[in-house]
C-alpha cells in the first residue's frame, strides 16, 4: 500500500479538499488487490470523496455504491461504515445514514468517531407520555417544544 498517498489523502479530506483526497485515495486503490486487509477501507473512502465531489463538479461516478460495495464485504472495520453513512447523508439518505453508523457500532463498538458520529445524528427519543401513543397531538406538541435547536450536521462534523 502506498502510504504516503494514503496519509496524504487523509489530510485532503481532513482539510475539506475532496479532489485532492480522490486522487490520492485512487492512488492508493489502483496500488492495492482487493484481497488486501485495507481495501475496503480504501475502497469506502475513495467512494465517499466521490460523492462529495459529484455534487461539487456535477459528475456522477457512483461514489455511492462503492461505500455500500466496500460495507457489504466488511466485517471488523467501522470506520467503512462511517464512510458509507457520511456517503448516505450527504445523498440525504438518513435512514440509511442511521441504519449504517448502527451497523458499524454493531462490528467495532470502541470506535470513537463511530460514537462521535452516533450522538451527531439525532434518534428518537422516548415520548413524553408514555402512556399515549407517539402520534398522538399531545406528544408531538410537547416533543416539538422539548426538541433542542440542531446544529446543522455535515459530513466534516460526522468525521471529525
Amino acid at each position: 500500500m502506498d502510504t504516503q498517498a494514503w496519509q496524504n489523502a487523509k489530510k485532503s479530506l481532513k482539510a475539506q479538499d475532496y479532489k485532492a483526497a480522490e486522487r490520492d485515495f485512487k492512488k492508493v486503490l489502483d496500488a492495492i488487490d482487493e484481497h488486501v486487509e485495507q481495501y475496503n477501507n480504501v475502497l469506502s473512502h475513495y467512494g465517499m470523496v466521490q460523492v462529495l465531489n459529484a455534487a461539487e463538479f456535477g459528475t456522477d461516478q457512483n461514489g455511492l455504491l462503492l461505500c455500500r460495495e466496500a460495507a457489504s464485504s466488511e466485517l471488523v472495520d467501522g470506520e467503512v461504515f462511517l464512510n458509507l453513512a457520511c456517503a448516505e447523508w450527504y445523498c440525504k439518505n438518513r435512514k440509511r445514514a442511521v441504519e449504517a453508523i448502527s451497523h458499524g457500532m454493531k462490528i467495532d463498538s470502541d470506535n470513537q468517531r463511530l460514537i462521535h458520529a452516533c450522538s451527531g445524528l439525532d434518534c428518537r427519543k422516548k415520548c413524553c407520555f408514555s402512556f399515549l401513543s407517539r402520534s398522538h397531538k399531545l406528544n408531538r406538541l410537547f416533543g416539538r417544544l422539548m426538541r433542542r435547536p440542531a446544529a446543522e450536521i455535515t459530513v466534516h462534523s460526522l468525521l471529525y
